[in-house]
């Protein structure tokens, strides 16, 4: 497996070892990582950096979950805002939660727990060039 990624990318869960066990996965990777605890952190830091390549953004979370934290980033007018990949980082896919991800605004889904090969190929379309 090709093992350099180059994105900037926000890591949204409120659980301190998945973020821990994504940013390892990461960095050996050679991308760089950002983290939010929640879904308000998650709208600010998009909101005043503007610089990530994607967002994996767990759906589920205190305070504001990622779907309703995605709903919000997409409502705002720029176009990158609008066009920001969202993965959404959910334990389960009903048929429901797939709908409610799609409407959202999310772009794709990875389930956790994650498989590397499938993350690496997922933000790999949004790498720098």
């Amino acid at each position: 497996m090709e093992t350099d990624l180059k994105v900037h990318v926000l890591v949204v869960d409120d659980n301190n070892i998945n973020r821990l066990l994504i940013n390892k996965v990461l960095s050996k990777w050679g991308a760089t990582t950002d983290f939010a605890e929640n879904g308000v952190q998650a709208v600010e830091k998009i909101t005043a950096n503007r610089n990530y390549d994607a967002v994996l953004m767990d759906v589920y979370m205190p305070e504001m979950g990622g779907i309703e934290a995605t709903q919000v980033i997409r409502a705002k007018q720029e176009p990158y805002f609008k066009q920001l990949p969202i993965i959404a980082l959910t334990a389960s896919m009903l048929t429901s939660e797939r709908e409610e991800i799609e409407q959202s605004g999310m772009n794709d889904f990875i389930l956790k727990p994650f498989d590397p090969q499938k993350l690496f190929e997922k933000l790999s379309v949004y790498q720098k060039v």
